[in-house]
């Protein structure tokens, strides 16, 4: 779920919170060449200081965060956070093919009006295609009467995944953030990141990177280049 635009092209911070610790992975898109990732990072929970002033409930002081990442090394902003799977609903919906941009944010809003156990109003979402639609080509379009085009295209569907969470939570989270020196640019669950990470070109790994788990690290890699690609 893209949130807001990024301030830079050059970094980024990849950020994802656990029971006993912030894993942080930091990207860099140079001018020329591939994304990489330049330094990996976990911070332990055991060293935050105990406070009850955090913006969110069972995360650490934003402040202590700010100076942690920066003693690591991590000069980034634009940050990508991993959303708690406990606050996310996912679905999948059939369109009709040929909807418009519009046309398919009112179908999908419909749908969430109904789904969704609290307001759309009070709902951020985001949606990908998960299949192409099953129409004709151009050329066999053109090649057939228009009543038989217009049937075919009525019949296919295409395939939508759907991701939402509550306004409030995301707003905490960008307040969060704010608070840590951080610029919010992305939110998406883990296992969309990770995914991301499986499609890049493995990048050799370094000590601090081999301190996190395969899985952490596929995760919070792929948070970081989040925020350049889709």
């Amino acid at each position: 779920m893209r949130r807001l635009f990024p301030r830079s092209t050059r970094r980024s911070l990849g950020l994802m919170m656990h029971a006993d610790g912030l894993a942080l992975a930091q990207a860099s898109a140079p001018a020329q060449g591939p994304l990489h990732i330049q330094h990996w990072h976990w911070l332990a929970l055991q060293d935050a200081p105990k406070t009850q002033h955090s913006l969110l409930a069972g995360w650490p002081d934003p402040n202590w965060l700010r100076m942690a990442r920066q003693q690591a090394g991590c000069a980034a902003q634009d940050t990508a956070l991993a959303i708690e799977e406990a606050r996310l609903r996912r679905f999948s919906l059939q369109l009709q093919s040929g909807l418009n941009v519009r046309e398919q944010v009112k179908a999908i809003e419909l749908e969430l009006q109904r789904q969704m156990p609290w307001p759309l109003s009070d709902t951020v979402w985001d949606f990908h295609c998960l299949t192409a639609p099953t129409g004709p080509s151009a050329a066999e379009q053109h090649q057939r009467p228009e009543w038989l085009v217009a049937a075919m295209q009525a019949q296919a569907v295409q395939h939508v995944e759907v991701l939402a969470t509550q306004r409030a939570w995301v707003a905490a989270c960008e307040h969060w953030c704010r608070a840590a020196g951080l610029w919010l640019v992305r939110l998406e669950p883990a296992w969309q990141a990770e995914q991301r990470w499986r499609r890049q070109p493995q990048p050799a790994s370094d000590t601090a990177a081999q301190r996190l788990a395969p899985e952490v690290q596929a995760q919070v890699g792929g948070l970081a280049l989040g925020v350049f690609t889709p």
